[in-house]
């Protein structure tokens, strides 16, 4: 069965097709008996105008583009569920596009949010492909980039700041007599993973602790073949061949559950023989048992200073930044011991 059309609003109502558009888009002064007919036949009919068409036609449309890595990961999950409550609260529609970290899907949903005449678009990471990013800037598709740490030319972004957690991290570690700290990570994926990473090794020096090869470990398999927690399962043997790593960092609560896994399967007393510290602040994190230690990372303040930023960009008002740095804060659970009980 073919779709309702214009042409089948107006033979309803008896008036023209023309009519009919001037009635839904409001360009022409059209009497109230004429409108009543029109919006009852369209109601009557059920047509729902192409909103394509519209687009197209005004150039623009009320479509926001919401890319992510996957919604499967919890950390996007919940950015996305604040992003298109605030959206979908002043008036526009998101377009969801799950990239997995790969550039080449990432370029084809950005040549097609600019096909659909998008009105912005914001990222919930990095965007892999510096080219897509060029292609929103050239077609000047207003663009916020969340959770990054990467410096594009003209880029608006929102991020946490990983020094402090890193410095937070080990600080809290250090003070319940860790020494020997394993920092235990998914696939370095993305400029805020790599800037953890780094971070890490810089705030470990700041305590006078040495971080040696054998105390990394990073998975290797891709994010979009293994969740998170299998990852950490996998990355958790590594851990448990060195005889003296006291506690271990992870990038994610969701990774820091697969080693919490693995180490219960080897009756690893958590937190007596070895710590264990992650970081997001997941739901789960104070369910399982131990409760999961963790930085907190504001991520629905991240999501609507990042919709905020859009929206002024959208309406050609001014910014007086260009970029925000939230501050993370710590969450002490079961997983780590207390200071009061430390080593000596």
């Amino acid at each position: 069965m073919s779709r309702i059309t214009m042409k089948d609003v107006a033979r309803q109502a008896g008036v023209s097709q023309p009519t009919v558009s001037h009635v839904i888009n409001g360009t022409a002064s059209i009497s109230g008996n004429v409108t009543r007919k029109v919006n009852k036949a369209i109601e009557q009919l059920g047509y729902l105008p192409n909103a394509a068409a519209r687009s197209l036609k005004k150039n623009t449309s009320n479509i926001v583009g919401l890319i992510v890595p996957s919604v499967d990961m919890r950390f996007y999950g919940e950015l996305v569920k604040v992003i298109e409550r605030i959206l979908r609260r002043e008036g526009y529609i998101t377009f969801l596009c799950n990239t997995f970290y790969n550039g080449h899907l990432e370029k084809e949903y950005v040549e097609t949010l600019i096909q659909n005449n998008v009105i912005g678009v914001i990222s919930g990471s990095d965007i892999v492909d510096e080219k897509s990013y060029s292609l929103l800037i050239n077609n000047h598709i207003s663009t916020v980039l969340l959770d990054t740490q990467k410096k594009l030319e003209g880029m608006f972004s929102v991020q946490v700041d990983n020094e402090q957690i890193a410095r937070l991290a080990v600080s809290h570690l250090y003070d319940t007599g860790a020494r020997k700290i394993s920092y235990c990570s998914e696939p370095i994926a993305t400029s805020m993973l790599q800037t953890r990473y780094e971070c890490f090794t810089h705030a470990m020096k700041e305590f006078g602790l040495t971080l040696h090869k054998n105390q990394c470990f990073f998975a290797q398999n891709q994010c979009n073949n293994h969740s998170k927690i299998e990852m950490g399962y996998d990355v958790a043997a590594n851990v448990l061949l060195q005889d003296d790593i006291d506690a271990v960092f992870a990038s994610s609560d969701e990774f820091a559950y697969g080693i919490i896994s693995r180490f219960k399967e080897h009756e690893i007393d958590i937190p007596g023989q070895i710590q264990i510290m992650g970081c997001d602040n997941d739901p789960f994190s104070n369910l399982i048992t131990p409760s999961l230690t963790t930085l907190q990372q504001p991520i629905s303040l991240m999501a609507e200073i990042g919709v905020n930023m859009l929206l002024r960009l959208i309406n050609d008002q001014s910014l007086n930044e260009r970029s925000k740095c939230l501050e993370p804060s710590i969450i002490i659970r079961e997983s780590t011991k207390n200071i009061s009980t430390r080593k000596n």
